[in-house]
């Protein structure tokens, strides 16, 4: 801990610095101090977002506060600016294990918040474990269907996400039509759905869709794109 105090000297002399909280998140993370490890390596981060160490110790603090997601975004970070880097190649990869340990631990039906449902859906789906990652969309769902709100919408469309990875067509449609209801606004949801009749050839409905992707977030050049070649397809059928 003297060396904690010391740099704490130090950043109240110079409290500018990003050096010197990347220091003191290190002796933090040394001695276990592990939330204020983490506050100190995000002013590293808000002082200097392009210095890797700042993203790194972050990713340090998160993956022994147990918050593993957290942890592979913050090397994931890291690994942009030093793609080579085999230390954090090493970290990123141990938290990415962990993370996956985690979720596969972890009953659908004993999860009882809905957040933490989405989350393992999350890291199901980066596994490519789809069927897995719509159960616990679903678990998601039933925990907030009979006061469904924002999130609810999103637990829907990541659910269709799963199911047009595994070429349920119907199925996509059928989720974003419910978190339509619940959010007409959510993008997210159109653009799975126009997908979703363009697997089914439903031209000009995809082509609707797009288009309202392209009101709802002007200059997206996927949605462009996408309403181009429905309504091409649309007139030749």
């Amino acid at each position: 801990l003297s060396s904690c105090r010391w740099y704490t000297k130090a950043v109240n002399a110079d409290p500018n610095n990003e050096t010197l909280y990347s220091n003191r998140a290190a002796s933090y993370s040394a001695c276990n101090k592990n939330a204020e490890a983490l506050a100190d390596a995000e002013k590293c981060v808000a002082l200097k977002p392009t210095w890797v160490k700042g993203h790194f110790r972050k990713g340090i603090a998160l993956c022994k506060l147990g918050r593993y997601d957290e942890a592979v975004a913050a090397y994931a970070k890291s690994l942009e600016i030093e793609p080579t880097n085999k230390d954090i190649q090493a970290k990123y990869n141990e938290a990415r294990d962990l993370m996956k340990r985690e979720a596969e631990s972890k009953s659908v039906t004993k999860v009882t918040d809905p957040l933490e449902a989405k989350q393992v859906g999350n890291t199901m789906f980066k596994e490519g474990k789809y069927e897995d990652a719509a159960k616990w969309y679903s678990r998601a769902i039933e925990l907030t269907d009979k006061n469904p709100d924002e999130n609810t919408a999103i637990f829907y469309t990541n659910r269709a996400a799963c199911n047009a990875q595994q070429h349920l067509y119907k199925s996509v449609i059928a989720d974003c039509n419910a978190a339509i209801e619940i959010n007409p606004k959510l993008s997210k949801a159109f653009m799975r759905r126009a997908m979703a009749h363009e697997g089914l050839e439903k031209w000009q409905k995809a082509a609707d869709d797009y288009k309202m992707v392209m009101e709802l977030e002007p200059g997206g050049s996927t949605a462009s794109e996408g309403y181009r070649r429905a309504l091409k397809f649309a007139k030749d059928f």
